[in-house]
Protein backbone atom coordinates (compact mmCIF):
# COMPACT_ATOMS: atom_id res chain seq x y z
CA UNK A 1 0.00 0.00 0.00
CA UNK A 2 1.19 3.46 -0.80
CA UNK A 3 -0.02 6.66 0.84
CA UNK A 4 -2.30 8.90 -1.12
CA UNK A 5 -0.46 11.90 -2.50
CA UNK A 6 -1.79 15.41 -2.17
CA UNK A 7 -2.12 17.15 -5.49
CA UNK A 8 -1.64 20.58 -6.95
CA UNK A 9 -4.27 22.63 -8.76
CA UNK A 10 -3.90 20.59 -11.94
CA UNK A 11 -4.67 17.22 -10.32
CA UNK A 12 -7.26 15.72 -8.04
CA UNK A 13 -9.89 13.05 -7.67
CA UNK A 14 -8.95 9.45 -7.97
CA UNK A 15 -7.29 9.42 -11.22
CA UNK A 16 -4.65 11.20 -13.16
CA UNK A 17 -1.68 9.34 -14.51
CA UNK A 18 0.79 12.17 -14.13
CA UNK A 19 1.26 14.76 -11.44
CA UNK A 20 2.93 18.13 -11.72
CA UNK A 21 4.72 19.46 -8.63
CA UNK A 22 3.07 22.48 -7.13
CA UNK A 23 5.33 25.53 -6.79
CA UNK A 24 4.88 26.71 -3.23
CA UNK A 25 6.00 30.32 -3.03
CA UNK A 26 5.51 30.54 0.73
CA UNK A 27 7.63 27.45 1.28
CA UNK A 28 10.34 28.99 -0.88
CA UNK A 29 10.27 32.15 1.19
CA UNK A 30 10.59 30.11 4.39
CA UNK A 31 13.56 28.27 2.94
CA UNK A 32 15.11 31.65 2.19
CA UNK A 33 14.35 32.70 5.76
CA UNK A 34 16.23 29.64 7.02
CA UNK A 35 19.31 30.64 5.06
CA UNK A 36 19.10 34.25 6.25
CA UNK A 37 18.72 33.15 9.87
CA UNK A 38 21.72 30.84 9.56
CA UNK A 39 23.80 33.60 7.94
CA UNK A 40 22.73 36.09 10.59
CA UNK A 41 23.68 33.67 13.37
CA UNK A 42 27.02 33.02 11.67
CA UNK A 43 27.69 36.76 11.27
CA UNK A 44 26.87 37.38 14.94
CA UNK A 45 29.18 34.54 15.95
CA UNK A 46 31.97 35.91 13.75
CA UNK A 47 31.63 39.40 15.23
CA UNK A 48 31.45 38.03 18.77
CA UNK A 49 34.45 35.74 18.28
CA UNK A 50 36.44 38.51 16.57
CA UNK A 51 35.75 40.86 19.47
CA UNK A 52 36.60 38.28 22.11
CA UNK A 53 39.69 37.20 20.18
CA UNK A 54 40.91 40.78 19.92
CA UNK A 55 40.40 41.34 23.63
CA UNK A 56 42.17 38.04 24.42
CA UNK A 57 45.15 38.98 22.24
CA UNK A 58 45.43 42.45 23.78
CA UNK A 59 45.18 41.08 27.32
CA UNK A 60 47.71 38.34 26.52
CA UNK A 61 50.14 40.89 25.07
CA UNK A 62 49.79 43.12 28.10
CA UNK A 63 50.35 40.18 30.45
CA UNK A 64 53.43 39.03 28.56
CA UNK A 65 54.82 42.57 28.50
CA UNK A 66 54.25 42.75 32.25
CA UNK A 67 56.05 39.44 32.80
CA UNK A 68 59.01 40.60 30.69
CA UNK A 69 59.18 43.88 32.61
CA UNK A 70 59.02 42.05 35.95
CA UNK A 71 61.80 39.66 34.89
CA UNK A 72 64.02 42.55 33.81
CA UNK A 73 63.42 44.43 37.06
CA UNK A 74 64.10 41.31 39.17
CA UNK A 75 67.38 40.62 37.38
CA UNK A 76 68.45 44.27 37.61
CA UNK A 77 67.72 44.38 41.35
CA UNK A 78 69.61 41.15 41.94
CA UNK A 79 72.65 42.34 39.97
CA UNK A 80 72.57 45.69 41.77
CA UNK A 81 72.54 43.95 45.17
CA UNK A 82 75.55 41.84 44.22
CA UNK A 83 77.75 44.81 43.35
CA UNK A 84 79.86 46.33 46.12
CA UNK A 85 82.91 48.58 46.58
CA UNK A 86 86.04 47.58 48.42
CA UNK A 87 88.91 50.02 48.92
CA UNK A 88 87.23 52.33 46.43
CA UNK A 89 87.15 49.69 43.70
CA UNK A 90 84.03 48.09 42.22
CA UNK A 91 84.01 44.37 42.98
CA UNK A 92 82.19 41.90 40.66
CA UNK A 93 83.08 38.52 42.22
CA UNK A 94 79.64 38.03 43.75
CA UNK A 95 77.99 38.79 40.43
CA UNK A 96 80.22 36.27 38.67
CA UNK A 97 79.32 33.59 41.21
CA UNK A 98 75.57 34.20 41.35
CA UNK A 99 73.26 32.18 39.03
CA UNK A 100 71.24 35.32 38.31
CA UNK A 101 74.04 36.53 36.06
CA UNK A 102 73.90 33.33 34.02
CA UNK A 103 70.12 33.04 33.49
CA UNK A 104 68.06 33.73 30.37
CA UNK A 105 68.43 37.48 30.90
CA UNK A 106 71.58 39.20 29.68
CA UNK A 107 73.42 41.44 32.20
CA UNK A 108 75.84 44.26 31.32
CA UNK A 109 77.53 46.45 33.91
CA UNK A 110 78.96 49.80 32.92
CA UNK A 111 81.15 51.78 35.37
CA UNK A 112 81.40 55.51 35.04
CA UNK A 113 84.72 57.18 34.33
CA UNK A 114 85.64 60.82 34.19
CA UNK A 115 84.13 61.29 30.73
CA UNK A 116 82.06 58.20 29.84
CA UNK A 117 81.06 54.71 30.88
CA UNK A 118 83.08 51.57 30.29
CA UNK A 119 81.90 47.96 30.16
CA UNK A 120 83.20 45.96 33.16
CA UNK A 121 80.88 42.93 33.04
CA UNK A 122 78.92 41.26 30.25
CA UNK A 123 76.86 38.09 30.16
CA UNK A 124 75.08 37.99 26.80
CA UNK A 125 73.16 34.74 27.56
CA UNK A 126 71.49 33.37 24.40
CA UNK A 127 70.42 36.78 23.18
CA UNK A 128 71.18 37.89 19.65
CA UNK A 129 74.21 40.14 19.42
CA UNK A 130 73.26 43.68 20.38
CA UNK A 131 75.54 46.40 19.04
CA UNK A 132 77.83 47.78 21.79
CA UNK A 133 76.92 51.35 20.87
CA UNK A 134 73.25 50.54 21.52
CA UNK A 135 74.02 49.27 25.00
CA UNK A 136 76.38 52.14 25.79
CA UNK A 137 73.89 54.63 24.35
CA UNK A 138 71.31 53.43 26.87
CA UNK A 139 73.76 53.23 29.81
CA UNK A 140 75.27 56.69 29.36
CA UNK A 141 72.16 58.87 30.06
CA UNK A 142 71.28 56.71 33.09
CA UNK A 143 74.79 57.27 34.51
CA UNK A 144 74.37 60.96 33.81
CA UNK A 145 71.33 61.05 36.11
CA UNK A 146 68.28 60.53 33.88
CA UNK A 147 66.98 57.64 35.97
CA UNK A 148 65.85 54.25 34.69
CA UNK A 149 65.38 53.82 30.95
CA UNK A 150 63.70 51.08 28.93
CA UNK A 151 63.92 50.43 25.21
CA UNK A 152 63.07 47.81 22.57
CA UNK A 153 65.70 47.19 19.91
CA UNK A 154 65.91 44.94 16.85
CA UNK A 155 69.09 43.06 16.07
CA UNK A 156 69.60 40.38 13.44
CA UNK A 157 65.88 40.43 12.79
CA UNK A 158 64.96 39.71 16.43
CA UNK A 159 63.56 42.07 19.00
CA UNK A 160 64.97 42.49 22.49
CA UNK A 161 63.73 44.39 25.51
CA UNK A 162 66.32 46.42 27.49
CA UNK A 163 66.20 48.03 30.91
CA UNK A 164 68.93 50.30 32.27
CA UNK A 165 69.09 51.11 35.99
CA UNK A 166 71.73 53.13 37.90
CA UNK A 167 73.79 51.87 40.84
CA UNK A 168 75.46 54.13 43.42
CA UNK A 169 78.77 54.29 45.28
CA UNK A 170 78.40 52.87 48.77
CA UNK A 171 80.26 55.78 50.43
CA UNK A 172 79.45 58.87 48.42
CA UNK A 173 75.98 57.81 47.31
CA UNK A 174 76.60 59.23 43.86
CA UNK A 175 75.65 57.35 40.70
CA UNK A 176 78.74 55.44 39.72
CA UNK A 177 77.47 53.29 36.86
CA UNK A 178 74.65 51.55 35.01
CA UNK A 179 73.33 48.00 34.90
CA UNK A 180 71.73 47.11 31.53
CA UNK A 181 69.65 43.94 31.42
CA UNK A 182 68.10 42.54 28.24
CA UNK A 183 65.75 39.72 27.27
CA UNK A 184 64.97 38.17 23.87
CA UNK A 185 61.31 38.81 22.90
CA UNK A 186 61.17 36.15 20.18
CA UNK A 187 59.97 33.28 22.46
CA UNK A 188 57.36 35.58 23.93
CA UNK A 189 56.15 36.72 20.51
CA UNK A 190 56.18 33.15 19.24
CA UNK A 191 53.88 32.06 22.08
CA UNK A 192 51.69 35.11 21.43
CA UNK A 193 51.40 34.24 17.73
CA UNK A 194 50.65 30.62 18.59
CA UNK A 195 47.81 31.78 20.80
CA UNK A 196 46.51 33.91 17.93
CA UNK A 197 46.51 30.94 15.54
CA UNK A 198 44.78 28.77 18.12
CA UNK A 199 42.09 31.40 18.61
CA UNK A 200 41.69 31.86 14.86
CA UNK A 201 41.50 28.13 14.13
CA UNK A 202 39.17 27.47 17.03
CA UNK A 203 37.01 30.42 16.05
CA UNK A 204 36.82 29.25 12.43
CA UNK A 205 35.83 25.73 13.46
CA UNK A 206 33.31 27.08 15.96
CA UNK A 207 31.87 29.42 13.32
CA UNK A 208 31.44 26.56 10.86
CA UNK A 209 29.81 24.38 13.50
CA UNK A 210 27.65 27.26 14.70
CA UNK A 211 26.60 28.07 11.14
CA UNK A 212 25.75 24.44 10.45
CA UNK A 213 23.97 24.13 13.78
CA UNK A 214 22.13 27.40 13.17
CA UNK A 215 20.96 26.12 9.81
CA UNK A 216 19.75 22.89 11.41
CA UNK A 217 17.98 24.81 14.18
CA UNK A 218 16.38 27.19 11.68
CA UNK A 219 15.37 24.24 9.52
CA UNK A 220 13.94 22.36 12.46
CA UNK A 221 12.24 25.46 13.85
CA UNK A 222 10.57 26.37 10.56
CA UNK A 223 9.86 22.81 9.38
CA UNK A 224 6.41 22.67 11.01
CA UNK A 225 5.54 25.99 9.37
CA UNK A 226 6.88 24.79 6.02
CA UNK A 227 4.85 21.59 6.21
CA UNK A 228 1.73 23.41 7.39
CA UNK A 229 1.98 26.12 4.74
CA UNK A 230 2.77 23.60 2.04
CA UNK A 231 -0.25 21.53 2.99
CA UNK A 232 -2.34 24.68 3.26
CA UNK A 233 -1.36 25.90 -0.20
CA UNK A 234 -2.06 22.52 -1.75
CA UNK A 235 -5.36 22.35 0.09
CA UNK A 236 -6.33 25.84 -1.05
CA UNK A 237 -5.42 24.93 -4.63
CA UNK A 238 -7.61 21.82 -4.48
CA UNK A 239 -10.40 23.76 -2.77
CA UNK A 240 -10.33 26.55 -5.34
CA UNK A 241 -10.63 24.03 -8.15
CA UNK A 242 -13.24 21.92 -6.37
CA UNK A 243 -15.46 24.90 -5.61
CA UNK A 244 -15.02 26.38 -9.05
CA UNK A 245 -16.20 23.19 -10.78
CA UNK A 246 -19.76 23.00 -9.35
CA UNK A 247 -20.20 26.74 -9.77
CA UNK A 248 -19.24 26.44 -13.42
CA UNK A 249 -21.67 23.52 -13.83
CA UNK A 250 -24.49 25.43 -12.12
CA UNK A 251 -23.93 28.44 -14.34
CA UNK A 252 -23.79 26.37 -17.52
CA UNK A 253 -26.95 24.44 -16.59
CA UNK A 254 -28.77 27.64 -15.66
CA UNK A 255 -27.86 29.28 -18.97
CA UNK A 256 -28.97 26.13 -20.85
CA UNK A 257 -32.29 26.03 -18.95
CA UNK A 258 -32.96 29.67 -19.81
CA UNK A 259 -32.33 29.01 -23.48
CA UNK A 260 -34.35 25.75 -23.55
CA UNK A 261 -37.28 25.79 -21.07
CA UNK A 262 -37.99 22.14 -21.89
CA UNK A 263 -34.77 21.10 -20.19
CA UNK A 264 -35.44 23.02 -16.97
CA UNK A 265 -36.56 19.99 -14.94
CA UNK A 266 -33.46 17.95 -15.76
CA UNK A 267 -31.23 20.98 -15.35
CA UNK A 268 -32.67 21.74 -11.92
CA UNK A 269 -31.97 18.18 -10.76
CA UNK A 270 -28.37 18.51 -11.91
CA UNK A 271 -28.12 21.92 -10.27
CA UNK A 272 -29.40 20.39 -7.04
CA UNK A 273 -26.74 17.67 -7.12
CA UNK A 274 -24.03 20.24 -7.78
CA UNK A 275 -25.39 22.42 -4.97
CA UNK A 276 -25.28 19.49 -2.55
CA UNK A 277 -21.73 18.78 -3.54
CA UNK A 278 -20.84 22.44 -3.13
CA UNK A 279 -22.47 22.51 0.32
CA UNK A 280 -20.46 19.45 1.40
CA UNK A 281 -17.24 21.06 0.21
CA UNK A 282 -17.99 24.35 1.96
CA UNK A 283 -18.89 22.51 5.18
CA UNK A 284 -15.61 20.62 5.15
CA UNK A 285 -13.61 23.75 4.35
CA UNK A 286 -15.26 25.73 7.14
CA UNK A 287 -14.69 22.93 9.61
CA UNK A 288 -11.01 22.76 8.73
CA UNK A 289 -10.66 26.54 8.81
CA UNK A 290 -12.20 26.70 12.29
CA UNK A 291 -9.82 24.04 13.55
CA UNK A 292 -6.75 25.67 12.06
CA UNK A 293 -7.77 29.12 13.36
CA UNK A 294 -8.37 27.72 16.85
CA UNK A 295 -12.08 28.60 16.80
CA UNK A 296 -12.90 24.95 17.41
CA UNK A 297 -10.92 22.53 19.50
CA UNK A 298 -10.26 19.03 18.27
CA UNK A 299 -12.74 16.97 20.31
CA UNK A 300 -10.73 13.90 21.16
CA UNK A 301 -12.85 11.25 22.78
CA UNK A 302 -13.40 7.50 22.56
CA UNK A 303 -16.16 6.46 20.14
CA UNK A 304 -17.41 3.37 18.34
CA UNK A 305 -15.74 3.52 14.95
CA UNK A 306 -17.73 0.57 13.58
CA UNK A 307 -21.10 2.11 14.47
CA UNK A 308 -20.14 5.50 13.05
CA UNK A 309 -18.98 3.98 9.76
CA UNK A 310 -22.19 1.90 9.46
CA UNK A 311 -24.33 5.00 10.01
CA UNK A 312 -22.44 6.91 7.30
CA UNK A 313 -22.85 4.05 4.80
CA UNK A 314 -26.56 3.71 5.61
CA UNK A 315 -27.14 7.43 5.11
CA UNK A 316 -25.00 7.75 1.96
CA UNK A 317 -25.52 4.57 -0.04
CA UNK A 318 -29.07 4.75 -1.39
CA UNK A 319 -30.74 2.47 -3.95
CA UNK A 320 -29.99 1.43 -6.58
CA UNK A 321 -26.47 1.36 -5.07
CA UNK A 322 -25.69 -1.34 -2.51
CA UNK A 323 -23.23 -1.79 0.32
CA UNK A 324 -21.81 -4.84 2.08
CA UNK A 325 -20.72 -4.27 5.67
CA UNK A 326 -18.13 -6.33 7.54
CA UNK A 327 -17.28 -4.76 10.88
CA UNK A 328 -16.08 -5.78 14.30
CA UNK A 329 -16.61 -3.80 17.50
CA UNK A 330 -13.93 -1.12 17.41
CA UNK A 331 -13.28 1.81 19.75
CA UNK A 332 -11.25 4.70 18.34
CA UNK A 333 -9.96 7.88 19.96
CA UNK A 334 -10.47 11.14 18.11
CA UNK A 335 -13.03 13.64 16.86
CA UNK A 336 -16.10 11.71 15.68
CA UNK A 337 -17.43 14.69 13.71
CA UNK A 338 -14.30 14.94 11.59
CA UNK A 339 -14.03 11.19 11.18
CA UNK A 340 -17.65 11.13 9.99
CA UNK A 341 -16.87 13.78 7.35
CA UNK A 342 -13.81 11.83 6.17
CA UNK A 343 -15.68 8.51 5.89
CA UNK A 344 -18.61 10.22 4.14
CA UNK A 345 -16.20 11.69 1.57
CA UNK A 346 -14.70 8.26 0.94
CA UNK A 347 -18.14 6.67 0.57
CA UNK A 348 -19.26 9.46 -1.79
CA UNK A 349 -16.14 8.90 -3.83
CA UNK A 350 -16.82 5.14 -4.02
CA UNK A 351 -20.49 5.64 -4.97
CA UNK A 352 -19.68 8.14 -7.70
CA UNK A 353 -16.71 6.35 -9.22
CA UNK A 354 -16.83 2.78 -7.97
CA UNK A 355 -18.87 1.37 -10.81
CA UNK A 356 -18.61 0.41 -14.44
CA UNK A 357 -20.67 2.35 -16.92
CA UNK A 358 -24.25 3.06 -15.81
CA UNK A 359 -24.51 0.09 -13.44
CA UNK A 360 -25.16 0.80 -9.75
CA UNK A 361 -22.20 0.94 -7.46
CA UNK A 362 -21.43 -1.89 -5.06
CA UNK A 363 -19.15 -0.97 -2.20
CA UNK A 364 -17.78 -2.92 0.76
CA UNK A 365 -17.12 -1.46 4.20
CA UNK A 366 -14.58 -3.19 6.44
CA UNK A 367 -13.87 -1.90 9.95
CA UNK A 368 -11.25 -3.45 12.23
CA UNK A 369 -9.11 -2.11 15.06
CA UNK A 370 -7.80 1.30 13.99
CA UNK A 371 -8.74 0.88 10.32
CA UNK A 372 -11.62 1.69 7.98
CA UNK A 373 -11.48 0.31 4.43
CA UNK A 374 -13.97 1.12 1.68
CA UNK A 375 -13.76 -0.99 -1.47
CA UNK A 376 -15.62 -0.57 -4.73
CA UNK A 377 -15.93 -2.56 -7.94
CA UNK A 378 -15.10 0.19 -10.40
CA UNK A 379 -12.08 0.41 -12.67
CA UNK A 380 -8.89 0.13 -10.62
CA UNK A 381 -6.17 2.76 -10.58
CA UNK A 382 -3.37 2.41 -13.09
CA UNK A 383 0.31 2.82 -12.31
CA UNK A 384 1.72 6.32 -12.17
CA UNK A 385 5.14 7.29 -13.62
CA UNK A 386 6.77 7.21 -10.17
CA UNK A 387 5.43 3.74 -9.33
CA UNK A 388 2.71 4.89 -6.95
CA UNK A 389 -0.96 4.20 -7.68
CA UNK A 390 -2.44 6.91 -9.83
CA UNK A 391 -5.84 8.45 -9.18
CA UNK A 392 -8.64 7.19 -11.33
CA UNK A 393 -10.59 10.34 -12.15
CA UNK A 394 -9.59 13.94 -12.61
CA UNK A 395 -11.01 16.70 -10.46
CA UNK A 396 -11.69 18.75 -13.54
CA UNK A 397 -14.57 16.37 -14.28
CA UNK A 398 -18.03 17.53 -13.34
CA UNK A 399 -18.05 15.47 -10.17
CA UNK A 400 -14.34 15.18 -9.37
CA UNK A 401 -13.45 14.32 -5.79
CA UNK A 402 -10.01 15.77 -5.28
CA UNK A 403 -11.09 17.89 -2.31
CA UNK A 404 -12.96 15.03 -0.66
CA UNK A 405 -9.89 12.79 -0.69
CA UNK A 406 -7.70 15.68 0.44
CA UNK A 407 -10.00 16.34 3.41
CA UNK A 408 -10.09 12.64 4.26
CA UNK A 409 -6.29 12.49 4.25
CA UNK A 410 -6.06 15.63 6.37
CA UNK A 411 -8.47 14.16 8.95
CA UNK A 412 -6.47 10.92 9.08
CA UNK A 413 -3.18 12.78 9.55
CA UNK A 414 -4.76 15.06 12.15
CA UNK A 415 -5.48 11.93 14.18
CA UNK A 416 -1.95 10.62 13.71
CA UNK A 417 -2.93 8.16 10.97
CA UNK A 418 -2.84 8.03 7.19
CA UNK A 419 -5.01 7.53 4.11
CA UNK A 420 -3.97 5.03 1.45
CA UNK A 421 -5.50 4.45 -1.97
CA UNK A 422 -4.55 1.15 -3.58
CA UNK A 423 -5.89 -1.47 -6.00
CA UNK A 424 -8.42 -3.82 -4.44
CA UNK A 425 -8.06 -7.59 -4.83
CA UNK A 426 -10.13 -8.68 -7.80
CA UNK A 427 -10.27 -5.19 -9.28
CA UNK A 428 -11.52 -1.83 -8.18
CA UNK A 429 -10.08 0.51 -5.61
CA UNK A 430 -9.73 0.28 -1.83
CA UNK A 431 -9.42 3.43 0.28
CA UNK A 432 -7.95 2.63 3.71
CA UNK A 433 -8.02 5.18 6.52
CA UNK A 434 -5.82 4.28 9.48
CA UNK A 435 -6.69 5.71 12.89
CA UNK A 436 -4.35 4.84 15.79
CA UNK A 437 -5.83 3.58 19.03
CA UNK A 438 -3.84 6.03 21.17
CA UNK A 439 -4.56 9.80 20.98
CA UNK A 440 -1.82 11.47 18.93
CA UNK A 441 -0.14 14.76 19.91
CA UNK A 442 -1.95 17.94 18.97
CA UNK A 443 -1.42 18.48 15.22
CA UNK A 444 -3.02 21.22 13.20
Amino acid sequence: MNPLRLRGPDTGGRGQKGTQPTHLQTTGRLNGLRIRLALLLTALNVMGLAGMGTVAMVVDQQQRDGLVRAELERTARTAKALLYYESGALRLDRLFADPASKGPTAVHVYEGTRTDVRLVFAYPSSLPVIAPEVLRGLARPVWQGRGELAATVTSVGRRSRLLAVPFSHAVTGAVSGTIVVAVDLEPVQRAHRRLGWILFTGGAVFTLLAGFGGHLLARRGTQPAVEALGQQERFVADAAHELRTPLTVIRALSEAAIKDPGQQSQALRQVLRSTERLADSVEALLMRARLVAGLRELQRQPFRLDQLAEEVVTETVQPPHTAAVSVSPTVASGDPTLVRIAIRNLVHNAVRHGRTGAEPATITLVVTAGMVMIKDAGPGPGPSPDGRPAQRFRSDAADGTGLGLTIAQWVAELHGGALRLHPAPGGGTAATMILPDEPPPDRR
